[in-house]
């Protein structure tokens, strides 16, 4: 299965939380945030992580 992209239209909750971790003797960055999108009167969380070089786009990130 390939798992490279996947395009979700909602809200950033809260702003991103980043943190890094060790593999192989190797850091890893990680991001972690949480989307919401609205369906009529309900909504849909998402929870996401981001790993690598992937990071750097989860920056420019903002809330709303």
């Amino acid at each position: 299965m390939d798992r490279k992209m996947i395009n979700i239209n909602a809200n950033l909750v809260k702003e991103s939380e980043f943190s890094e971790f060790e593999k192989d003797g190797e850091s890893v960055q990680v991001a972690n945030f949480a989307l919401v999108k609205k369906y009529g009167k309900g909504k849909e969380y998402t929870n996401c992580s981001v790993y690598g070089e992937k990071v750097e786009i989860v920056k420019e990130f903002g809330k709303g």
